[in-house]
């Protein structure tokens, strides 16, 4: 979700002025540490939600103090009930309908029973691969009713089936994409159609997806043209140049992997060719060693 913070996130942060922030899923922390920073300027604090950060999020939480940020090493939807009611939250936990509709819910809930507005809520990938496919981090924590037949192979763009090849291939996918009850986006819509108030869907369907869901009640003329700025042309114009600068960067990572790959293939055909050398050495050594013996027997 960090590929969305400057152009799309801040500015919608830096309008409206939260006093709470909620964030589900941090990671390495680079949107924690916006958020952070944010917090700091103007008084406000974070809640971060992560049952196992990656490496340099602690070091980014050691930057700031307990008057900032709390946080809470487990599942949203564990600690969704125990915090107070944000203003704005970033989701990007697990990547599955249940989790994703589960943790709407207890937000919108959340909200009711502290008397406040629903958030601004930022989703995650909102697009291909897990828009319309289920992802399990820990497939048991999910109940089978809720749960999709999975296994740890890849997605390949256009198929349903998983193959040996592809994304993600390390991580519980959904045999099968689409259908109901799959994938974030499909959360995402199911929770919008049966809220019984008004929720404004907004989404980004590149660098993974974005969704925005923007309640009713925290609807302004100016948020609207904002967001509504966001699908100008000139905007996706902007989107398109940011999408070409990460593919070329994919594209110079995966020739500098290439040239790697063809450096050590070589570097292993010249160490094979030279212990078939000295297995030949070897051999013509013992036979000559062998034809001693014999002689002297």
């Amino acid at each position: 979700m960090h590929r969305f913070w400057n152009r799309y996130i801040d500015p919608i942060v830096e309008l409206v002025q939260p006093r709470r922030i909620l964030e589900i899923g941090a990671e390495f922390g680079w949107n924690t540490r916006h958020i952070l920073a944010y917090c700091r300027a103007a008084g406000a604090t974070a809640d971060i939600v992560d049952p196992a950060p990656g490496p340099g999020f602690h070091e980014i939480l050691a930057q700031y103090s307990d008057r900032e940020y709390r946080y809470h090493p487990h599942k949203g939807v564990d600690v969704i009930p125990r915090i107070a009611a944000p203003d704005i939250a970033l989701v990007d936990g697990d990547h599955n309908w249940h989790t994703v509709y589960t943790e709407l819910t207890l937000i919108f809930d959340r909200a009711t029973e502290c008397k406040l507005p629903a958030p601004i809520i930022f989703l995650h990938d909102a697009a291909w691969p897990y828009a319309r496919r289920d992802m399990y981090y820990d497939p048991d924590s999910i109940n089978p009713e809720y749960r999709h037949p999975y296994a740890y192979n890849g997605i390949i763009p256009g198929r349903s089936e998983l193959t040996e090849q592809g994304l993600n291939g390390h991580l519980a996918n959904a045999l099968h994409e689409g259908g109901p009850q799959n994938g974030v986006l499909t959360a995402i819509e199911d929770f919008v159609n049966s809220s019984s108030s008004k929720i404004f869907l907004y989404q980004l369907p590149f660098f993974n997806g974005l969704a925005i869901l923007v309640p009713k009640a925290r609807q302004t003329a100016k948020l609207s043209e904002l967001i509504g700025s966001f699908f100008t042309a000139d905007a996706l114009t902007e989107s398109l140049k940011a999408l070409e600068n990460y593919s070329m960067t994919i594209r110079v990572d995966i020739a500098q992997l290439q040239i790697q790959l063809t450096k050590r293939t070589d570097a292993l055909a010249r160490a094979r060719r030279v212990i078939v050398e000295q297995a030949e050495e070897i051999a013509q050594l013992r036979a000559q060693l062998a034809a001693a013996r014999d002689t002297i027997a």
